[in-house]
């Protein structure tokens, strides 16, 4: 009676297992089968060889190029260094160039200066050593060519001595007098002389 309300505790059919029927599960898959297992175990092992090997080598071609890449990147970084510091150099010799020609430019120019200075040295001692010592010189320009004095004196006759020696002695070709100045409280003749190198 139990059983009527109780499905669950009927008794189970017997149900034969036959080779016609699709449910049959042979007996031997449902335990260990070593032979299957060895199989899937050497394809298994197969891969994951392979895959390992595969991840080292491609591992390690990573790691020798990010070591090539850090060697070259330190290098490069050496370089540029280098050629910054090579600039830096080069730039602090950047107007040597104008100042050598500056250099060279004031040379020559006082070469040509002394070159023209001898002969006017001499021409000036000339002028100089012919002033009686009466005289008194207030103003001198020696130019190459030419020159012009001014000289105060208390007789005329001195001035006009002066520049008669300097034509006898024949390093002056030519002298005029461009101005003459009489001081009646001094007693004094200022008188302004220009002339012409021989």
């Amino acid at each position: 009676m139990l059983e009527k309300y109780l499905p669950f505790l009927r008794p189970r059919e017997n149900t034969e297992k036959t080779l016609s029927s699709g449910n049959y599960i042979p007996d031997d898959s449902l335990f260990f089968n070593p032979e299957s297992l060895r199989t899937e175990a050497f394809t298994a092992g197969g891969a994951v060889k392979f895959s390992s090997s595969t991840i080292v080598f491609f591992s390690a071609v990573l790691i020798g190029l990010l070591v090539g890449h850090m060697t070259m990147n330190f290098l490069l970084n050496g370089l540029l260094n280098e050629q910054k510091n090579l600039e830096f150099k080069i730039n602090e010799y950047a107007d040597v160039e104008e100042k050598a020609l500056q250099i060279t430019n004031k040379i020559n120019y006082s070469k040509n200066t002394v070159g023209t200075r001898k002969p006017l040295t001499t021409k000036t001692s000339f002028i100089m050593s012919r002033l009686p010592k009466d005289l008194v010189l207030s103003t001198v320009e020696f130019k190459p060519e030419t020159f012009e004095i001014v000289v105060k004196g208390s007789s005329p006759a001195q001035i006009t001595g002066m520049f008669l020696r300097w034509l006898q002695d024949g390093g002056v070709s030519e002298v005029a007098i461009k101005e003459v100045v009489f001081s009646s409280a001094e007693n004094i003749y200022m008188v302004r002389l220009g002339g012409v190198y021989r």
